[in-house]
């Protein structure tokens, strides 16, 4: 099999997931502005979409996912702390286990900190950032693009992709496009369901990693 570079290993040790999960926001009653809406004053109006939403991180919450193209691209992730709107994500590829803590909230979900090689459980919830990744920004829409901290770019690219994977098929999911210097990465949130599939592209090689089970607490 042809050897990976390193960078590409060293991406899916932290290949992200996963804040509580919040699920569908009710509808609220709003009277628009004059000429804001085609909608008859007091009809409902569809909410803004909680990035929270799509990266639900209940303690005891698990994701398997398979994978493609590298030895590292299978790994498992397992919710083992939350408080507040943080929560600490383990994820085990078989070569390494890390430990990731991210923070949602209604408008990004962004992953603070991270520790490799970390096999003894250790709660970080509290421990000084030490990243400021931004997974998710809203608005959850097509053209909504951000700055990457890691010097690349990302942007949302489709609000309705659909994926059949081992776990079944997905529909309206949020794709995002992360370019950097020498890669693409394409990665689908589920609303309620989190990261289904992760794709990573550069030169002739392509590694996958797709959710094949799910458990949501």
């Amino acid at each position: 099999m042809k050897k990976i570079p390193v960078l590409i290993r060293a991406f899916f040790v932290i290949v992200l997931m996963a804040a509580a999960l919040t699920g569908c926001s009710k509808s609220t009653v709003q009277t628009p502005l004059p000429g804001s809406s085609d909608k008859a004053p007091g009809a409902p109006v569809q909410p803004a979409q909680k990035a929270g939403n799509y990266f639900p991180l209940t303690v005891g919450s698990s994701w398997q996912y398979l994978g493609e193209g590298n030895e590292y691209a299978s790994f498992n992730r397992l919710v083992l702390f939350a408080k507040g709107n943080r929560a600490q994500v383990k994820s085990d590829n078989g070569g390494t286990v890390s430990a990731m803590v991210f923070e949602t909230t209604d408008t990004a979900v962004t992953r603070v900190y991270m520790k490799g090689e970390e096999y003894g459980g250790a709660n970080f919830l509290d421990a000084e950032p030490n990243e400021n990744i931004m997974i998710l920004k809203t608005p959850l829409e097509t053209g909504t693009k951000w700055e990457d901290s890691n010097g690349g770019t990302r942007e949302i690219v489709d609000v309705n992709a659909a994926l059949d994977t081992p776990a079944g098929r997905f529909e309206k999911c949020v794709k995002v496009k992360i370019t950097g210097q020498n890669s693409t990465i394409y990665e689908y949130y589920k609303e309620g369901v989190g990261l289904v599939r992760s794709e990573f592209l550069s030169g002739d090689t392509s590694v996958t990693s797709t959710l094949e089970k799910y458990d949501i607490k």
